[in-house]
């Protein structure tokens, strides 16, 4: 095989590889605004956090309440706890749950949707095509 037709191939790979996996842009996982009010915490930019996060409200309230250890309710376009949390431990939070249901562990990309077969749980890769299955921790 000469160099050309190496080139010509390695083009040709290069062409069949999906678009949201040829981007350069950094996943961003993002920060929480908080405002406190007697001994209750809104969480602000709640919405902009799913969004970013790209997963189903109920979905991530379920397992962010239950790793905080409260209870909350979405209030308007915030979510509420009740008690008074730091900003870096509700961070902490978020940040442990993209790890486990939004970032891909062979990619890390965000490019990940949520699939159910009967009671295991798999987080499938749009981007790299893995998959694997969502361990409860």
């Amino acid at each position: 095989m000469d160099l050309h037709d190496y080139k010509k191939i390695l083009d040709e790979a290069y062409e069949k590889i999906p678009d949201n996996v040829k981007k350069l842009s950094r996943f961003e996982i993002p920060k929480v605004e908080i405002r406190i009010e007697s001994k209750n915490t809104y969480i602000t930019n709640f919405n902009k956090i799913i969004n970013t996060l790209n997963r189903d409200r109920r979905h991530f309230i379920g397992i962010f309440l239950k790793k905080a250890g409260t209870m909350g309710e979405i209030r308007g376009q915030q979510l509420f706890l009740k008690g008074t949390y730091k900003e870096n431990v509700l961070n902490r939070l978020i940040e442990q749950y993209a790890k486990q249901y939004v970032l891909c562990s062979i990619c890390n990309k965000p490019d990940t949707e949520i699939q159910r077969e009967g009671k295991k749980v798999f987080l499938k890769c749009t981007a790299c095509g893995a998959r694997e299955e969502i361990k409860e921790k």
